[in-house]
């Protein structure tokens, strides 16, 4: 076995590692991850926070701490980066790390940027850089909706009729994760029309018409519910996909043959699909290291695409 990939996480807070912990039977934190990775040995954090450092370095053992990225020394190396620091902070923690001959890898959440202004600055650089980076749309990581992502590419539930999701949190902090998924399944997003929208705080929320390269359906970002939303189905030729709780689960239903009226067809439930979501952080921190640098460029060029769209569409309902 060669060398431990050392590893930094920018931002101690909940998905950092305060979301879980080492008995925690979900895997959704970057430090969880770090833990449970055979290869990859956390080394560091970067956290400004007094109270935040403690609670992590209680959950996952004493290591070396920086207040900011500007002390992290360039005599300091480190292989693999998760950015979990507020969305603020992220046009910083990048610029940053672009800069750096180490962090050959870089986990980013999303969104990837706060503004269109430092999204537009950013972008030229991210796609020029020889550094393999994602984005943590976490659902495009995931084995099972890349299972189910092949099976619609090969046309098994035939073409698109439409689809309808809903969501919480604004279209660039939780809308994201639903077009990516869409983007996964569908193609490319192509458009966003607003149709009911309004500012929510820093984001949009409202109603939405998104076209993508394989299907046309609608979004609905539902402002501050007492809950966490998220859902997602899709009308085929076929059948139906229902993507629920979240995405801890998946459910297809074909269409067959009526038993009551000669020549018309219904749907029954077909198939359920237990997706294992609560490992997310693992199954992206895998990836990452997994997939060649040309498979994650792709994807990461994709979701710069869809952040693009996403931020056109936020500038024309803030006007």
């Amino acid at each position: 076995m060669g060398e431990p990939i050392k590893a930094l996480i920018i931002g101690a807070g909940s998905i950092g590692g305060l979301i879980d912990s080492k008995d925690s039977k979900s895997i959704a934190s970057h430090a969880h991850a770090y833990f449970q990775h055979p290869d990859t040995e956390l080394c560091a954090i970067c956290e400004p926070s007094e109270l935040n450092v403690f609670a992590f370095m209680e959950r996952w053992g004493d290591i070396q701490r920086y207040a900011t990225v500007d002390d992290i020394s360039q005599d300091d190396y480190y292989d693999i980066v998760s950015i979990a620091s507020s969305t603020s902070s992220h046009f910083r923690d990048l610029t940053t790390l672009l800069k750096r001959s180490d962090c050959a890898y870089i986990l980013c959440e999303k969104p990837l940027v706060a503004t269109k202004e430092e999204f537009y600055s950013l972008s030229s650089e991210l796609q020029r850089t020889n550094k393999k980076i994602l984005i943590n749309l976490m659902r495009r990581y995931n084995p099972a909706f890349i299972s189910l992502a092949t099976r619609i590419h090969a046309n098994e539930f035939g073409k698109t009729l439409g689809f309808q999701g809903v969501c919480s949190k604004g279209l660039l902090h939780n809308g994201s994760h639903l077009l990516a998924v869409l983007s996964h399944f569908l193609g490319n997003l192509t458009a966003i029309k607003p149709f009911r929208a309004s500012s929510c705080d820093t984001d949009v929320c409202g109603e939405f018409g998104v076209s993508l390269l394989h299907g046309d359906g609608t979004i609905s970002v539902l402002q501050n519910p007492q809950y966490s939303l998220f859902e997602l189905t899709i009308w085929l030729e076929s059948g139906v996909i229902k993507v629920l709780d979240g995405g801890a689960k998946i459910e297809i239903h074909i269409k067959t043959p009526s038993m009551i009226y000669v020549g018309y067809h219904t749907l029954i439930l077909h198939e359920t699909i237990e997706t294992n979501l609560s490992h997310y952080a693992l199954d992206s921190l895998e990836f990452l290291l997994r997939e060649s640098h040309e498979t994650c460029n792709q994807i990461f060029k994709k979701h710069l695409q869809l952040h693009d769209v996403i931020f056109q569409t936020l500038a024309k309902v803030k006007g």
